[in-house]
């Protein structure tokens, strides 16, 4: 299932086939926080699954571990 980033509900970059590549894209984007030693995303931006249903999921709000 691919992801993309979300602001409020509006799809903000193209689709990626996972969650970290999406992360990836947000860092480089500048979006990404790390705070109390947890990365999050800025306030206002979700990554989300991308699908063609109805029920598309709800919000991501933790990161992939990184190693």
């Amino acid at each position: 299932m691919p992801y993309a980033l979300f602001e409020d509900d509006q799809k903000l970059s193209e689709e990626f086939p996972t969650q970290e590549d999406v992360w990836q894209y947000a860092d480089e984007a500048g979006l990404v926080d790390v705070v109390d030693g947890k990365t999050v995303l800025e306030d206002g931006y979700t990554i989300q699954p991308c699908s063609t249903e109805e029920d598309t999921g709800k919000p991501i709000a933790v990161p992939p571990a990184v190693t």
